[in-house]
């Protein structure tokens, strides 16, 4: 059996240590994010809105096609669970299935059906595809799933009537 480096469990112990909360001094959230301010949906919503900022940076910076492709699909899961959350009574724990959040928006009139199905086939066919199997993103691929994203994050947050509570820069 291989022995494990120090330096790799020294560093799991930090992030384990830093996602159960044993750090030092007040947390520090990302802009927009205090889950103590912010409810649920809000918190869903406004982390859309950090992908997309995230995508335009990377963008900005001659390509990253795959985290582009892979933050956009995020944006609009994302998206989608801040209506459904804003909408209804589900909870975050309801959203553990990646392809969920398509369902709840087409069954909360967000969209059809068949425009929830045709983006889930997006994600199951696609998303997979461009992150984990030797499939190599294009341009054009990042940039119409960049489009895509802003395009569904702006008809939802429209959609719920809570356009105020978006943070986009862009």
């Amino acid at each position: 059996m291989p022995e494990d480096s120090s330096a790799v469990l020294d560093a799991l112990d930090r992030a384990e240590d830093a996602f159960g909360g044993y750090t030092t001094g007040a947390p520090e959230y990302e802009k927009n994010l205090d889950p103590e301010a912010n409810q649920p949906p809000v918190i869903q919503l406004r982390k859309a809105c950090r992908l997309l900022d995230a995508c335009r940076t990377l963008r900005e910076h001659d390509g990253y096609h795959t985290s582009v492709i892979e933050m956009s699909f995020a944006t609009i899961e994302r998206t989608l669970e801040f209506y459904a959350l804003a909408a209804s009574n589900d909870s975050v724990d309801n959203f553990q299935n990646h392809t969920r959040a398509y369902d709840r928006a087409a069954a909360l009139g967000v969209f059809s059906e068949e425009t929830a199905r045709r983006l889930k086939t997006l994600y199951t066919d696609n998303r997979s595809a461009a992150y984990y199997r030797d499939t190599v993103a294009t341009t054009e691929q990042a940039e119409m799933m960049f489009n895509l994203a802003v395009t569904l994050h702006e008809h939802v947050k429209n959609f719920s009537q809570q356009s105020y509570e978006c943070r986009c820069d862009g």
